[in-house]
């Protein structure tokens, strides 16, 4: 007999920590499956209950078989540790018994992302794809295959009144063996430090070493427990990308600095709500993004290291301040801070993609797909980057793929129309355009169908667009822009240019989009040029 206590010694060192009955119990089971053996009618293997186990086959080493002999003496030694060099935390599980809870079970999923990016060598697949798992009937082998990784991060949270306990298991997807686990229970307040905890503890377990920063650190700043809350719930909300959602989600963030004035990335959550209200048109771009860029300054004077605050800057500097040079230096500077983040390349890619940099663009937007692998934004947006590049065909098959995670997907259906129009399939635009429409009543999806009805010959249903749009400006505001596409579409220039200037008079962010080749038909003309100059657009 071989006990259970002679096993553990053996397979896991002193001071490892791991479910070791839950891991010796899979290892024998995986045994027995390849020795084609049955645990109730033993003919190999037999267990002596809550004592271990014992061969009970004949066994017979030809004098000759030494290194057969040397192999089978060697089968109980410590599996070697296996290489890893990505990794996916899967959705924590909410085991605090109350669904409402769920919104900070999925924010302690991101922070623990966050967390664990910052261990250097180490490839982490970003919350948009791992949260697509959540509640998923998949084994941990098929979701590290469909993510392409070496091992997965899966755990849960209790949460009760003002005490978090979190449970974290590292698993090496290949062979789906435990390597190791960890409990954790903290006041909230002290919530900061714990994910520390946490991602130093999967980091030394990786054999890797852990990014000389986040080992500076010293102790991690408590934060007020209301204040953290209300952060998570601006969160949740926040990547809703609703325009109901978005209005809650400054409420949520608001609140948390107005409970704790020091709180860096609650001021980095309410510049990129701000931020995303202007580019879903909610209100005039004058309004929301120069208060974007002031929450964004005000968290980095309190810590210049959180680096959404850097994304949110550079993504107003594009498409608001059209300073050029200031929105490179801050998506490096995100960069460096954060390069397991998934949208720290996707901004850089989007920057460069504007400048006309196509091929630094898609290099660019591949390395946030690698962390990302079935987010539907990023795949969405890659075709847009494609379009750009006038690589229709790419663009097609990236918005497909998106569009094949989410059929409703939106913003896919528009960067599909796009690339669609270019190869002249332009009733599958219309198409695209339509259902787009009738999902989400996006204004700008609205324009984009009236200009290509105006393409496509059908005059009487653009101009009914255009009377629509008309009529909405007196209940919300509606986008200079939007009108201009909708005439380019027609060709009427003077119409056109009338409204570009408009929409360049209120720094509108989609002028940026003058260089796209749905603007080709009007390249030659004079005011075309004139207006690529004076927003620092490459011709």
């Amino acid at each position: 007999m071989v006990s259970r206590d002679e096993l553990r010694n053996r397979l896991w060192p002193e001071n490892t920590f791991v479910d070791f009955d839950r891991g010796l119990n899979k290892a024998i089971n995986g045994l027995r499956a390849t020795l084609k053996d049955h645990a109730k009618k033993p003919c190999l293997i037999e267990t002596l209950p809550k004592r271990g186990y014992r061969l009970i086959a004949p066994v017979e080493i030809g004098a000759a078989d030494s290194t057969n002999r040397s192999l089978a003496s060697g089968i109980l030694l410590e599996q070697p540790a296996p290489r890893i060099e990505s990794l996916a935390v899967l959705p924590l599980d909410n085991h605090s018994g109350d669904p409402a809870q769920d919104y900070f079970c999925d924010g302690m999923t991101e922070e623990l992302i966050s967390a664990v990016s910052k261990i250097s060598s180490l490839r982490v697949i970003s919350r948009t794809s791992v949260m697509t798992y959540k509640g998923a009937n998949k084994s941990l082998p098929e979701i590290a295959k469909e993510l392409r990784v070496d091992a997965v991060v899966e755990g849960s949270v209790m949460r009760s009144d003002q005490k978090v306990r979190i449970t974290a298991q590292l698993i090496h997807a290949l062979d789906d063996r435990h390597l190791w686990s960890g409990k954790y229970e903290r006041e909230l307040r002290d919530i900061l430090q714990m994910q520390g905890e946490i991602a130093e503890s999967i980091a030394s377990q990786i054999h890797k070493l852990v990014d000389p920063e986040l080992r500076s650190r010293g102790k991690a700043r408590q934060v007020h427990p209301q204040a953290y809350e209300a952060f998570l719930k601006g969160n949740y909300f926040r990547d809703k990308m609703t325009p109901a959602e978005l209005e809650k989600s400054t409420d949520f963030f608001t609140l948390a600095t107005n409970l704790d004035p020091t709180y860096a990335e609650a001021y980095a959550g309410i510049s990129q709500s701000f931020f995303l209200m202007g580019v879903f048109g909610m209100a005039p771009s004058s309004e929301v993004f120069p208060k974007a860029k002031a929450n964004a300054l005000k968290a980095l004077e309190l810590d210049d290291t959180v680096a959404a605050a850097h994304n949110a800057l550079a993504a107003i500097h594009i498409l608001y301040d059209w300073d050029w040079a200031a929105a490179e230096a801050e998506c490096r500077r995100a960069l460096q801070l954060s390069p397991g983040d998934s949208w720290t390349h996707v901004h850089l890619a989007d920057y460069m993609s504007i400048r006309a940099r196509h091929d630094e663009a898609i290099a660019e937007m591949k390395r946030g797909l690698e962390l990302d692998p079935i987010s539907r934004p990023h795949l969405g947006f890659f075709g847009l980057i494609l379009y750009r590049a006038r690589l229709y065909d790419a663009g097609i098959l990236q918005c497909q793929r998106a569009l094949d995670i989410d059929p409703n997907y939106a913003n896919g259906l528009w960067f599909l129309a796009l690339s669609l129009e270019q190869k002249g399939r332009l009733n599958e635009s219309i198409a695209k355009l339509e259902k787009a429409v009738s999902l989400s009543g996006g204004l700008h999806y609205l324009a984009l169908l009236g200009r290509a009805y105006a393409l496509a010959g059908e005059k009487t249903k653009a101009l009914s667009i255009l009377y629509s749009l008309e009529a909405l400006t007196s209940q919300r505001y509606v986008s200079p822009f939007d009108f201009a596409v909708v005439y380019v579409g027609l060709g009427d220039r003077t119409s056109a240019f009338q409204w570009l200037e408009e929409a360049y008079r209120q720094r509108v962010f989609r002028i940026v989009e003058l260089t796209l080749p749905m603007f080709d038909s009007v390249r030659s003309d004079a005011r075309w040029g004139d207006l690529v100059r004076r927003i620092g657009l490459p011709q």
